[in-house]
């Protein structure tokens, strides 16, 4: 039954959807000057993170790049990251008053955490293939949806957004596929959300 509901849900959403958004008063600046910031809560990346990112004309690809923050009192260790995202939306309903809603998101992130407690690679004195990961790089992935308006300043469209994603990363995979007796996809999966402002 579920099946065969899918198809019919993906159709109205592309119907819905404006595939061919452009950006005609798009800003006529240097290309590589970014399209937006985004501020983050949570997500694997840091209690707070934060940084510039770009988005394609069709506004259906961002790639972000954050830097992330988590306080000692939440995580043990002031820790501090360097993320890089890329987020797809396929799809983009529009609403009355500029309102929009991508209602289905996904993408990965590769992260890295600064520390001396973190390692590249593992020191010399364990034996090679005793551990596969790094301690400092944390590849992951995500799902999610967002809401926004475009609003018109000085001429020109910007946009507004809110959202959120449910994520996790390698190792907490790793695991769940190993202990799926003990574990539940509760029990891997992080809820963050997020503000993008355009310009």
């Amino acid at each position: 039954m579920m099946k065969k509901l899918i198809f019919p849900i993906l159709l109205l959403l592309h119907i819905f959807a404006n595939a061919q958004d452009t950006l005609p008063d798009r800003r006529q600046i240097k290309w590589f000057l970014p399209d937006h910031l985004k501020l983050q809560f949570a997500g694997n990346i840091g209690f707070l993170s934060g940084g510039p990112g770009y988005i394609s004309r069709n506004r259906t690809l961002e790639t972000d790049l954050l830097f992330g923050y988590l306080p000692q009192k939440f995580g043990g260790d002031a820790l501090v990251t360097i993320t890089a995202k890329t987020t797809y939306s396929p799809w983009r309903i529009h609403l009355k008053n500029n309102y929009n809603i991508a209602p289905f998101s996904f993408g990965a992130y590769l992260s890295y955490t600064f520390g001396t407690q973190f390692d590249t690679k593992w020191p010399s004195y364990y034996p090679i293939g005793y551990y596969w990961w790094a301690t400092s790089f944390r590849p992951g992935l995500y799902m999610g949806g967002k809401v926004g308006k475009d609003v018109v300043i000085k001429n020109r469209r910007r946009g507004f957004e809110c959202y959120y994603e449910l994520g996790t990363y390698d190792l907490l995979l790793i695991s769940y596929v190993q202990n799926t007796k003990y574990l539940k996809p509760s029990d891997i999966v992080n809820l963050s959300f997020g503000v993008k402002f355009g310009f």
